[in-house]
């Protein structure tokens, strides 16, 4: 039973280990769907519409658009694909590049200039939120457990000693 604003707050706290599962689960399918393209993919051409690299440090939203040509003929157009900020400068001067379709996937296109290192970093940024996960469910499940059995340090008496 909850007893005061401070159980309110550390029951509310659970709030944070959640968020951090849910994207440990998000990056974890990112990276799964980005290998499985790139190494089940059809291999084809594409056409740089648009490179956007950002300079800024306080914005680092790097993209870059294609046009790609299937083998069937078939062409997808992929606007604004979002790039890591370290890996786009490597595309710069490119006006075509190799990459894998995989048709109707989560992740239809990737570069494969960059498709390795790219899943590797989603894959890197699901183990650290896994990892912070569980340090939110243990940092909060004791904090919760604390206030059940000794309740609020701030509202205990402190003994006078001197």
């Amino acid at each position: 039973m909850i007893k005061n604003a401070s159980q309110v707050v550390a029951r509310l706290l659970w709030i944070f280990p959640a968020l951090l599962l849910f994207l440990t689960v998000y990056l974890g399918k990112a990276a799964i769907d980005l290998y499985e393209t790139l190494h089940e993919g059809v291999p084809a051409v594409a056409e740089v519409t648009e490179l956007e690299i950002s300079n800024r440090v306080d914005v680092t939203y790097d993209y870059v658009s294609l046009r790609v040509a299937l083998p069937d003929g078939q062409v997808i157009e992929r606007e604004r694909l979002s790039l890591p900020h370290s890996l786009a400068p490597s595309l710069a001067g490119q006006s075509t590049l190799q990459v894998r379709v995989r048709p109707g996937a989560e992740q239809e296109v990737v570069i494969e200039r960059i498709a390795r290192p790219q899943w590797r970093i989603a894959l890197t940024n699901a183990v650290m939120s896994f990892i912070a996960f569980v340090i939110g469910v243990v940092g909060v499940g004791w904090w919760n457990r604390y206030l059940s059995r000794q309740g609020d340090p701030a509202q205990q008496e402190m003994p006078l000693t001197g």
